[in-house]
């Protein structure tokens, strides 16, 4: 580790004439006395004061004319203590206001950002270090050449979130981000135990003096040379008196101008660049015309040669044309789940399928950081187990709005003796209880490709389709699912897969496999003499906003059973008064192997049994009070519009 130069003393009084690096921090403290409401905020924003100074005057990439440069440097605020740094260093160099949001015109972008959990911040400067990587590898430096920074507490780099994500970082070579951290001096042996951490993963680890501009600049400039990722920590310095505030505009004008130049530079390369038009499509986050019946009509000519297939299955194969057709398309994967046996080098349609091992907290992080840098198509495919590490990334992506696109695999369902414990009965509920996350569990094949295209199509939030993997749940697809051709039928959320033969008696309403389940029972039903309906719920969030006539045309007025191998938490909304759910409410349900197309002992004769004794329930005397897996009937609504 370099030699640490932040004990240095500065000196009691200041120069008669404050050089320019003193007085551009002077500037800042001032903005940050008036601009920073929190008194606990103020004081570790101030010392920051030295390295924004450094940072905007001589080294960030930017225009204030033009915020939004595609080529600009990065920088993301981690940590609460520093949110108000970008709003001052924006107005101080004469930035001009970004542009309202075109889904929410009243809410400008910058004001719509969160820092998030800690550690999330860092994670995320990470990630937009792997998107500026992957498109530099695809437009050349003359296009994509600029730095992402970090800005976080140190306390920040002891999470979970971001000794994770600097491993990948470490791993993958991104060499275009630099992390700096603020901290006191009494504060500087805490993290002395933790900086080693991150010279052992692969980065380049140094402390400066927070209030010794050449000290700052040095340590810049050695992190624009290393071929590593950077982490920078400025530690306080002794106070001393600062130079008189004085309010002069052309503090910035330098900086300004080196900006503007280097704009038009880039502009004329632009326009020279045999690429340019797929540039700008993808830092504009269009899709290429005519993707969406190439999509479909590709994907649909590859499953129709394969009479049974699993949602997993379907997929990964919907996944492989996905590259084909959209370039930005990157996709991150864990150690388990679809794609973990795929090698880590392999390209398909000109992208990576990148490993990211067990790291999948950090995995997640970068994955919102390549949603935020523009440009890219973030995916990410790991287990529904592995949710609850995923969930503060999940969550901020919520927050921010961004696309993120999760295909998660929930075979864990069907783990045999001993192994009960793992089965994440409660996850689909807690996922549906996020706001802005839509939650797809498709049955077939059919409804994982209509489930893929709507996550496409969904950019103001991230999706998760949830997807079986075991190929004995790959039955064979529901024939009352074919006669409506291609309508996406998912894209209400819900709809009536297969109507009761006469006036409706009972309606099975499942999600996912359980639906092909229900079409079985279905069909013990029939013969016992009883009429009932088969409604598919892929996607709560779709359906819940669905008119209420449609809503009531599809789940009737006849009882209702609730089929779905997890915890019915939730599933009260819209099984009504008089409802019955079936499912999982417990670790370690039984598993049948005599019949392993039904996960966790959930079976179209257990289906049809509840059916009856909810629909004839003098039927048989010794009838429970408690069906399916102990949810009792009369379950109160929530939801009176249903």
């Amino acid at each position: 580790m370099p030699e640490d130069l932040a004990s240095t003393p500065l000196p009691t009084t200041c120069p008669a004439t404050a050089s320019m690096p003193q007085r551009l921090a002077t500037a800042i403290r001032h903005a940050i006395s008036t601009h920073e409401p929190d008194r606990r905020y103020a004081p570790h924003a101030q010392v920051m004061a030295d390295f924004c100074a450094v940072l905007w005057s001589r080294f960030l990439r930017f225009d204030p004319a033009s915020p939004e440069w595609p080529d600009r440097d990065r920088l993301v605020v981690s940590s609460p203590r520093y949110r108000v740094l970008p709003r001052i260093m924006a107005e101080l160099s004469g930035q001009a206001p970004l542009p309202p949001r075109t889904d929410d015109p009243a809410s400008p972008r910058h004001d719509r950002q969160a820092c998030g959990p800690s550690g999330q911040g860092l994670g995320t400067a990470i990630g937009m270090a792997l998107a500026e990587q992957i498109l530099a590898a695809r437009f050349g430096r003359s296009l994509v050449n600029h730095r992402i920074w970090g800005l976080g507490c140190w306390t920040e780099l002891s999470t979970g979130v971001a000794l994770e994500s600097a491993a990948l970082a470490g791993q993958m070579g991104l060499d275009r981000v630099t992390l700096v951290v603020g901290l006191w001096l009494s504060e500087r042996e805490a993290v002395d135990a933790i900086l080693p951490r991150y010279s052992a993963s692969g980065w380049s680890v140094r402390k400066v003096n927070a209030g010794n501009s050449e000290q700052i600049a040095a340590a810049i400039t050695s992190s624009q040379r290393t071929h590593k990722p950077c982490l920078i920590a400025c530690i306080a310095a002794p106070e001393t008196d600062p130079p008189p505030f004085v309010d002069d505009p052309g503090l910035w004008a330098g900086a300004a101008r080196r900006g503007a130049s280097a704009r038009r530079s880039w502009l004329r390369r632009l326009l020279k660049d045999r690429q340019k038009a797929e540039f700008e499509r993808m830092t504009h986050n269009q899709r290429p015309a005519f993707w969406q019946p190439d999509w479909q009509r590709s994907w649909r000519e590859q499953v129709s040669a394969i009479a049974r297939v699993s949602p997993t299955f379907a997929a990964q194969r919907g996944l492989e044309t996905l590259h084909e057709l959209l370039p930005e398309l990157i996709c991150l994967r864990s150690r388990r789940g679809m794609l973990a046996d795929l090698p880590a080098t392999r390209r398909s349609g000109g992208e990576m399928d990148l490993s990211c091992g067990t790291q999948v907290h950090g995995m997640a992080a970068l994955l919102n950081g390549i949603a935020m840098h523009d440009g890219l198509l973030a995916f990410g495919t790991s287990t529904i187990i592995a949710v609850d590490r995923m969930r503060p990334a999940l969550r901020y992506a919520a927050m921010t709005d961004r696309q993120v696109i999760y295909l998660l695999t929930d075979d864990d369902l069907l783990r045999g003796d001993g192994a009960g414990g793992g089965q994440p009965v409660e996850q689909l509920a807690s996922l549906r209880a996020m706001p802005n996350v839509a939650v797809f569990r498709p049955a077939d094949h059919r409804e994982t490709m209509e489930c893929m295209e709507l996550a496409l199509r969904r950019t103001s939030g991230p999706s998760l389709l949830t997807l079986e993997s075991a190929p004995a749940l790959a039955t064979s697809a529901a024939p009352e699912r074919e006669q409506h051709g291609l309508t996406n039928l998912c894209a209400r959320g819900g709809y009536v897969l297969a109507e009761a033969e006469g006036a409706r008696q009972v309606t099975l309403i499942a999600t996912g496999h359980e639906a092909i389940l229900a079409l079985a029972a279905r069909k013990l039903l029939r013969d016992a003499g009883v009429a009932a309906a088969v409604v598919s719920l892929p996607c709560w969030e779709l359906f819940a906003v669905q008119k209420m006539t449609y809503r009531a045309a599809v789940l009737g007025t006849a009882p209702r059973i609730g089929i779905e191998a997890a915890s019915g938490f939730g599933w009260e909304r819209w099984l009504g008064t008089g409802g019955l759910f079936v499912g999982i409410d417990g670790f370690g349900a039984p598993y049948a192997p005599d019949r392993p197309d039904s996960p966790a002992g959930i079976t179209p004769e257990r289906i049809c049994h509840d059916a009856l004794r909810l629909v004839r329930p003098h039927a048989d005397a010794l009838v429970e009070t408690a069906g399916g897996n102990g949810a009792p009937p009369g379950m109160a609504s929530v939801d009176a519009s249903v």
